[in-house]
C-alpha cells in the first residue's frame, strides 16, 4: 500500500512550524528538497531547517538531495541522523561512493532519476541502493509527466520506490497497483492552507486501495 509523504517545501514558509504540525499525525514521512540553484532551477530548504527538525519532531525525515554537487551535503546530512537521503545519477560525483558513507551512517541511500533519465541507469546502483526515488515532474516544478507510470513498470523489481513530483489524487490508484511504497505531495497537501484536513482526506484516499475499474 502506498505511503503518503509531506513536501515541506510546498508549506507556506512563514508558517512553517504550523503547517508541519498539521499535517505529521496523518503522513509517514517529512521530505525535504534541499535545492543549490544550478541542479535544480529553485533553491530549496536550507540545513540549519532540517538540522532544527531533527531536534523537534520525531516524524521520519527524506532528504532529497537537487543539487550539483551532493557528496558534502549528503554527508552533512547523515550526520544529522536523517532517516535517508536521495541522491541524483545524473550528478558527476560517484553515486555508489556516496551511499555506501550515507549507508555507514545507518541512514538508507536511494538512487534518485530526474523524469528524463532512462530507467536502465538504476540497474547499475541498485545493489548499493535501499531505494529508488522517481521524479514524476521536472526538478523544480512543472506539470506531472504522464509517462511516469510507464516508467515506473521498468524499474527493477523489488526496489522500494518513492514518487515525487505534482503528485495528486487521480494518480493513487495507479501508484498502489504498481507498488510503489511512498507518493510524495506537496501542492495537493498545502495549496489553500487547509492542510491538517487534506492530509486526512489524502490518507485515507490512499488506505482505500481504489479500485481502477
Amino acid at each position: 500500500m502506498t505511503a503518503l509523504s509531506a513536501s515541506v517545501y510546498a508549506a507556506n514558509p512563514f508558517r512553517l512550524a504550523e503547517e508541519i504540525e498539521a499535517v505529521v499525525a496523518n503522513v509517514e514521512s517529512l521530505h525535504l528538497d534541499v535545492m543549490d540553484g544550478v541542479f535544480a532551477p529553485e533553491y530549496g530548504l536550507t540545513a540549519r531547517v532540517i538540522r532544527d527538525l531533527t531536534e523537534c519532531t520525531a516524524t521520519p525525515l527524506d532528504v532529497h538531495l537537487m543539487v550539483a554537487q551532493p557528496k558534502q551535503s549528503a554527508i552533512r546530512f547523515a550526520e544529522m541522523g536523517v532517516r535517508s537521503i536521495a541522491v541524483h545519477l545524473e550528478t558527476e560525483q560517484n553515486y555508489n561512493e556516496i551511499a555506501a558513507i550515507v549507508r555507514s551512517h545507518g541512514v538508507k541511500a536511494y538512487a534518485a532519476l530526474r523524469h528524463t533519465t532512462p530507467m536502465c541507469a538504476l540497474a547499475a546502483v541498485a545493489a548499493h541502493s535501499d531505494g529508488c526515488l522517481l521524479l514524476t515532474a521536472p526538478a523544480g516544478g512543472g506539470s506531472f509527466d504522464e509517462r511516469a507510470f510507464s516508467r515506473l513498470q521498468e524499474r527493477p523489481s523489488n526496489l522500494y520506490t518513492i514518487v515525487d513530483g505534482k503528485i495528486g489524487p487521480d494518480h493513487f490508484a495507479r501508484l498502489n497497483e504498481l507498488g510503489v511504497d511512498l507518493a510524495v505531495v506537496g501542492a495537493a497537501l498545502f495549496l489553500d492552507g487547509e492542510a491538517e484536513q487534506r492530509s486526512r482526506t489524502l490518507s485515507q484516499m490512499l488506505r482505500a486501495r481504489p479500485s481502477l475499474s
